[in-house]
């Protein structure tokens, strides 16, 4: 069973404890003249450690962490301002990705990602993009979910928890990235771990409880969201009978192999 609380309840427990509440806003217009970025290396990494339940194989990884780093090196001298609008999307999200990947190689073993002290974890401004000094909270919030209206982030994204959306065996690229997300998104969504229509209820992992102002922001409601990926869902919402939101339990352990 998932967890069931009246709606007022869990907008104040969200209002108080969750993310900050950000006006979606596209920072980059539609600009598709800028430079490229190559992920090859990530990407390569992706595929050899990345299972297709999305458990990653971090001992495996481990063993090719120099390759990890000549990644983020390479993060770290990128012109982020010259890359094109795709491109910067792109970049986020594989860095956000890169750099979880390496805070859970620096602190194996690890039962959860919670277990590493706050300042280490995502409010550690220790990640650079070009010549910004950022942390992964300001990566999220700051960048990608306040400078573009690009929702599917919040499945893109991966924090390292069983609970999370998976993570994608492969790097996102600003030349097909919204393709990428599209294919990764309503995977997403195919999985009853992490969405499924019963009836009238429809259940949802929690990232839908804790971004609820993005979904609105981009369809009107949670549920429209979903239904743009869940055909039953859009079915019930034609017919003016919305189905009823309800949350999927979110295990915060760790999403190495098993």
């Amino acid at each position: 069973m998932g967890w069931i609380a009246p709606l007022d309840e869990w907008r104040i427990l969200i209002r108080l404890f969750g993310p900050p509440r950000i006006v979606m806003a596209e920072a980059y217009g539609d600009d598709t003249t800028g430079a490229r970025f190559d992920h090859s290396l990530l990407d390569n990494l992706l595929r050899r450690h990345v299972r297709a339940n999305g458990r990653v194989d971090y001992e495996a990884l481990f063993d090719d962490v120099a390759q990890l780093d000549d990644y983020i090196a390479a993060v770290e001298a990128v012109d982020f301002h010259a890359l094109s609008r795709d491109e910067k999307l792109a970049l986020l999200i594989n860095a956000y990705n890169a750099f979880t990947l390496r805070l859970v190689t620096e602190h194996r073993p690890l039962k959860s990602i919670r277990n590493i002290p706050s300042r280490d974890r995502w409010l550690g401004r220790r990640w650079r993009i070009g010549d910004q000094l950022i942390s992964l909270h300001e990566i999220e919030n700051g960048w990608l979910r306040a400078r573009f209206v690009e929702p599917r982030i919040h499945f893109a994204i991966n924090c390292a928890s069983i609970g999370c959306p998976p993570l994608r065996a492969g790097a996102y690229t600003g030349a097909a990235i919204d393709g990428e997300l599209a294919a990764h998104t309503q995977a997403v969504h195919d999985d009853p771990r992490w969405a499924r229509c019963d009836g009238n209820i429809l259940w949802l992992t929690k990232v839908y409880l804790w971004y609820s102002g993005d979904f609105t922001q981009a369809s009107g409601a949670m549920a429209g969201f979903a239904g743009r990926y869940m055909p039953e869902v859009a079915v019930r919402l034609t017919v003016g009978e919305p189905p009823r939101l309800r949350w999927l339990p979110y295990d915060w352990g760790i999403n190495a192999l098993s």
